[in-house]
């Protein structure tokens, strides 16, 4: 007998744990759990026949009886919450009302935030619906949008990205921030939006990330001048010169604009190198020896910088200013193997095909084989320099320079003649071991 109840105890002891494991995010009571899912499949129901003014009564109820129950029950409040801000938002008579809708938004993603985590993720949303639905309280969403930052790293949603600048330069237009404040920030939202450009194959996510690239760079060009960044950047180091992450920045955005002229930059580039070499502050101090003329000091800083980045998003840019370093020097080869280490990357970029055109082009006097080897070397430049004007337009201007300065120096139509060629004929370059074709420059 006692046997036989402690059985029905034990099973009765099993039917409860069942249902608080399976159930207990939908409440803490059997008639809570039956009311929770009651609302949800009412709620749910009008939802789908698009019916927001039916179904809100019982998401209502779902939302303060069982908030643990499903994360769509989030996604459907955002939803019908900012559907309804949307026809109230220019009704100037229903200012009151669409503040408490706002602040009742801002709950439900909070809640979110609070039940299944995805703070990073979450407040993206929060901080756009709040600029969207009320910019006069921007310095709140800007927040909200750098926390989202600094919690997603490298993986921040464009918008944050875009939105954080964007609410950050309507600050600085009220006279909230400084424009250093600008110039600090513009390089770490750049980071993350080159390195998904860069990172994504999907042709649709990968426009979004370009879109707040153009966004970022439509509002850095109202404020960035060399003379302002020179100005500004400096008045801010020099409150704080051990502040390395500040001059860490600082380099970025004065590499970025070109800003390298100006002693200050030489100043920052060294003191942050001395910290701790990086690849930013070797390729500064590459630029600075480039610019003096002192070129194999300047390939050494270049290679460093490369060395230091890793698979870092300004690779290519290492790289091609070692490789025009090299080209300088007359190591022509070295110059090559920078530019194929772009392609590798970046098969269509021209900067890296206009290198190997001007690696070529400044061989030809070793390819002179009392011939045509110094014509055919001629020949395969302005071919690199035609592919790179195909592959990026940007570029086409500088291209058709080297192409109408290097075809002054094709043979006449009679020195092809002589050694049995005629114009379009096939011919193998040597000293490089690749096909060209034959022209003449009359």
């Amino acid at each position: 007998m006692k046997a036989k109840l402690f059985s029905l105890l034990f099973s009765g002891f099993l039917v409860i744990g069942g249902w608080a494991q399976d159930d207990s995010k939908y409440g803490s009571t059997p008639e809570e759990v039956e009311e929770c899912k009651k609302n949800l499949s009412l709620y749910r129901e009008y939802r789908d026949q698009n019916l927001p003014d039916q179904a809100m009564p019982f998401w209502r109820a779902a939302f303060e009886i069982c908030p643990q129950s499903a994360k769509t029950l989030y996604i459907d409040g955002a939803k019908f919450y900012g559907d309804i801000l949307d026809e109230i938002y220019e009704d100037s008579s229903k200012l009151d009302i669409r503040n408490a809708y706002i602040d009742t938004l801002m709950l439900v993603y909070d809640k979110r935030i609070e039940n299944f985590n995805e703070e990073g993720k979450v407040l993206t949303y929060k901080a756009n619906d709040l600029y969207k639905y009320d910019e006069s309280r921007a310095e709140e969403a800007n927040a909200m949008f750098k926390k989202s930052m600094e919690l997603m790293g490298m993986n921040t949603d464009a918008i944050a990205a875009s939105k954080y600048y964007q609410t950050l330069y309507g600050l600085y237009r009220e006279g909230k921030v400084e424009k250093s404040d600008l110039l600090v920030e513009y390089m770490p939202v750049l980071d993350i939006l080159e390195y998904n450009i860069a990172k994504l194959d999907d042709e649709k996510k990968r426009g979004r990330y370009e879109k707040a690239k153009g966004n970022l760079d439509a509002f850095f060009i109202k404020i960035a001048e060399c003379e302002d960044i020179i100005r500004i950047l400096g008045e801010r180091i020099a409150q704080s010169p051990n502040d390395i992450e500040l001059n860490k920045k600082a380099l970025a955005v004065m590499n970025k604009r070109d800003c390298t002229d100006d002693p200050l930059y030489l100043e920052i580039a060294e003191r942050v190198y001395a910290d701790k070499p990086t690849a930013s502050a070797a390729y500064s101090i590459g630029i600075q020896k480039l610019k003096a003329k002192e070129y194999s000091d300047a390939l050494n800083y270049f290679e460093e910088a490369a060395d230091l980045c890793g698979d870092c998003i300004d690779l290519n840019q290492y790289y091609l200013r070692a490789g025009q370093s090299a080209v300088i020097i007359g190591n022509t080869s070295k110059a090559r193997s920078f530019a194929n280490k772009i392609l590798a990357n970046q098969p269509r970029n021209g900067d890296a095909l206009m290198l190997i055109g001007d690696a070529v082009a400044a061989s030809a006097k070793s390819c002179d084989d009392g011939k045509l080897g110094k014509a055919g070397a001629y020949w395969l430049a302005v071919d690199y320099y035609q592919k790179a004007r195909n592959a990026d337009s940007s570029i086409a201007d500088k291209a058709n320079q080297k192409i109408a300065g290097y075809k002054k120096y094709f043979p006449l139509k009679t020195d092809l003649f002589f050694h049995g060629l005629e114009e379009g004929a096939s011919y193998t370059v040597e000293c490089f071991g690749e096909k060209t074709t034959a022209r003449s420059s009359d």
